[in-house]
């Protein structure tokens, strides 16, 4: 059986520490953003119920215009929600694909479509959970300065770039139907 040697990606050694300790900042900052997002999924379903039950509780004592609101406030959370669960999925799956990453070769390879989700994420979020923007901003700052350290744009130009718009708009379609399935529970 024959061995077969993949050269590596080298950078001197302060640079390379520099970038996996931007890399780690981001994936602290992404599991946070996902913790916070946990949070609040579980927050907006209970509040999801307890419209859902005001709204039968008005509807059985006949004042349908109070049932009604109920109902316009259930339809605007719900939505709201479904965004939420398919962006923390979304995150998730990033994380994960973060985590995966072992040389400057894999981290220049997965950076931009990591970029292309955190960045759906936010534009997703950003009337929804404000609160959430601050850090999302932060997680594309980190990115854009790991993207520059390493150099993230390859010779070959638009063929990686497309293709890693394809693996982030794959990422979110997948996040979208796991949401999907969470939400009709």
């Amino acid at each position: 059986m024959q061995r077969v040697r993949v050269k590596s990606m080298r950078l001197p050694w302060s640079r390379e520490s520099k970038v996996w300790s931007r890399v780690e900042e981001v994936s602290i900052n992404l599991s946070v953003l996902n913790n916070r997002l946990s949070a609040r999924v579980d927050q907006m379903s209970r509040r999801s119920r307890e419209l859902f039950d005001a709204c039968v509780k008005a509807h059985r004592e006949g004042d349908m215009e109070r049932a009604a609101l109920y109902a316009s406030e259930l339809s605007q959370l719900r939505k709201t929600l479904n965004s939420t669960i398919r962006c923390q999925l979304s995150l998730e799956a990033v994380t994960y694909r973060l985590a995966t990453v072992k040389d400057m070769r894999d981290v220049r390879l997965v950076l931009q479509p990591i970029r292309g989700v955190v960045s759906k994420i936010g534009q997703e979020l950003h009337g929804a959970l404000p609160e959430v923007g601050e850090r999302i901003l932060r997680i594309q700052e980190l990115l854009d300065d790991v993207s520059l350290e390493i150099g993230s744009v390859e010779d070959r130009g638009f063929n990686r770039f497309e293709a890693s718009e394809e693996e982030a708009r794959r990422i979110l379609e997948e996040a979208a139907e796991v949401a999907g399935r969470r939400a009709n529970k």
